[in-house]
């Protein structure tokens, strides 16, 4: 079990092991709850984020698209001469990802449906992705054990955390017999 500070910033984890690639994380929910009371659920603000590591600048694949593709498209046409390959995550607007699953010489496959429309003569460039998710930021004001859990149902992903918030501050013990000094020390 993991233990943290009152108020202490920590995150949660999930590695979908590169079965998940660009899911929309406004399908996950993260929440946490005393173990004692498992209804008094806390909603974490922020939700969950997708974590994607940096391919060194020079090295990354891109390509050009050729004709726009709209919400909800499964493939991308784009400009023969590209260097995109089966198995790339592509980066096709801020912060939304796709992994392709297929790569010809004029479109691209994609696992999972798109989030946003991407304009004709827009540059889609490789990242490396993980399928790594992470929370927001959490801080917990109570001491105790807590449960938080993330969960996204539509693609069948609940995680369950057991932690505990501990209180380590320290209040000073006064000591009866000490001195006390009142006196203001000049120096001649």
């Amino acid at each position: 079990m993991k233990e943290y500070n009152i108020n202490e910033n920590f995150k949660i984890v999930v590695s979908t092991k590169n079965t998940l690639i660009g899911a929309d994380t406004a399908k996950f929910s993260v929440y946490y709850a005393p173990i004692g009371d498992l209804t008094n659920t806390t909603s974490v603000s922020g939700g969950i984020s997708e974590v994607v590591e940096t391919i060194a600048t020079g090295t990354e694949h891109t390509a050009t698209t050729s004709a726009s593709a709209k919400y909800g498209d499964t493939s991308i046409s784009v400009s023969s001469g590209h260097n995109i390959v089966s198995g790339d995550v592509i980066e096709y607007a801020t912060g939304l990802y796709a992994y392709v699953t297929k790569a010809t010489s004029t479109k691209l496959y994609l696992r999972t449906p798109i989030l946003q429309a991407v304009a004709s003569g827009a540059t889609l460039t490789q990242v490396g992705n993980t399928g790594v998710y992470e929370t927001a930021n959490i801080a917990i004001a109570g001491a105790g054990e807590y449960l938080v859990t993330i969960e996204a149902p539509e693609y069948g992903i609940m995680v369950e955390d057991r932690i505990r918030v501990v209180d380590n501050t320290v209040a000073s013990a006064t000591d009866p017999n000490a001195p006390v000094y009142s006196e203001i020390a000049i120096a001649y």
